[in-house]
């Protein structure tokens, strides 16, 4: 079996396997800083258990929020069951646990996601906390159904543009391959709808031309591929980057989009370039936090905003379940609500 890591005990590395790759990471990390394996084998318990919960709930990491944890929480208040693996006369053999949920297993679970979650952030997985509002959310904001950030279709082309102010107004001669490969970062984000993980992994065989059409070949969650076409726009910004894209560094020549120094780019790159256009095109203030995921908002909601099917949008953003999809619906319906009002002053 592979093994994400020797330090840990076979059983916990199963376990380990089966996380999405951002936990294997922490994970790693966490290894790296010299905690205990107790301790590491204690989370991988915990996160297993958290998202054996998400996945039988229907829900996305990229979606939760502080009352899926609280449901989380009150889902294992009085017990719950717990898969464990044990080498039994050699072969490891998977048994199924009941568990009572002490008041310390409560707290290191709390702990243990607080942890995870403050890692996704850091690293760009995710745009906020939601242990955060697991801890503070009132009353009020547990009950109101959170509603994504996105850009209208004008913001949206004013960040596009941007890229080209930016190094108009800047004597980048040597770097100036960078204006061809940020904007075909972002118009693949807003074509697409990529998870900026997938968008990180995609090597140049992901790309894939037949009369004249392009197509990418993403690995989404769960080793997942879906296959996804590219519009003209996004089309011309790929091949003119692949016309001045660098030599890349021994070991990264496979990687499709590389940073200054030849490696494959990073997360947390990404998260900059973002941040970096969005400033440049002075956006309006609900803008000012825009990153790569709420590009993927984006893009769902100009679709569904123009007629898509939901089930068509939602595998295009690779959502295993329509209930992660569906809470686009509701921002369409209250654009819808507001055209209406408007008729007020015509009449």
């Amino acid at each position: 079996m592979k093994y994400l890591s020797r330090k840990l005990p076979e059983n916990i590395n199963r376990l380990a396997m089966e996380l999405p790759e951002d936990v294997q990471e922490y994970i790693l990390e966490m290894i790296s800083a010299d905690r205990s394996i107790e301790t590491v084998a204690a989370y991988v318990y915990d996160f297993k258990l958290f998202f054996d919960y998400l996945e039988e709930h229907g829900h996305e990491l990229e979606d939760v929020t502080g009352r899926t944890i609280k449901r989380f929480f009150r889902y294992i208040e009085h017990g719950y069951e717990r898969k464990v693996t044990r080498k039994i006369n050699g072969r490891l053999v998977e048994t199924v646990q009941v568990r009572e949920n002490s008041h310390a297993g409560k707290n290191r679970k709390r702990a243990s996601l607080q942890s995870l979650f403050r890692y996704l952030v850091k690293c760009g997985a995710l745009d906020r906390n939601p242990m955060t509002e697991f801890e503070d959310v009132t009353l009020r904001a547990r009950n109101k159904q959170r509603v994504p950030v996105f850009l209208t279709h004008d913001e949206a082309m004013r960040l596009v543009h941007s890229v080209h102010d930016f190094f108009d107004m800047r004597n980048y001669k040597r770097l100036s391959w960078l204006r061809y490969r940020d904007l075909a970062i972002l118009l693949i984000f807003l074509n697409t709808g990529l998870r900026v993980s997938e968008l990180v992994r995609l090597d140049t065989t992901s790309i894939q031309e037949q009369k004249g059409t392009v197509r990418i070949v993403v690995l989404g969650k769960g080793n997942k591929e879906r296959m996804l076409k590219l519009n003209n726009t996004a089309t011309t910004a790929l091949k003119d980057y692949m016309a001045v894209r660098p030599t890349p560094a021994p070991g990264y020549e496979s990687a499709l989009f590389l940073n200054r120094n030849g490696g494959r780019i990073s997360r947390v790159s990404i998260n900059k370039i973002i941040n970096k256009y969005v400033k440049e095109a002075d956006l309006p203030p609900k803008a000012k936090n825009i990153s790569p995921h709420k590009l993927r908002h984006t893009l769902a909601t100009l679709l569904l905003s123009n007629g898509a099917n939901i089930r068509v949008v939602q595998e295009i953003l690779g959502h295993s379940s329509i209930n992660t999809t569906q809470i686009y619906t509701h921002v369409v319906n209250d654009q819808k609500d507001e055209e209406l009002d408007r008729l007020d002053e015509l009449m």
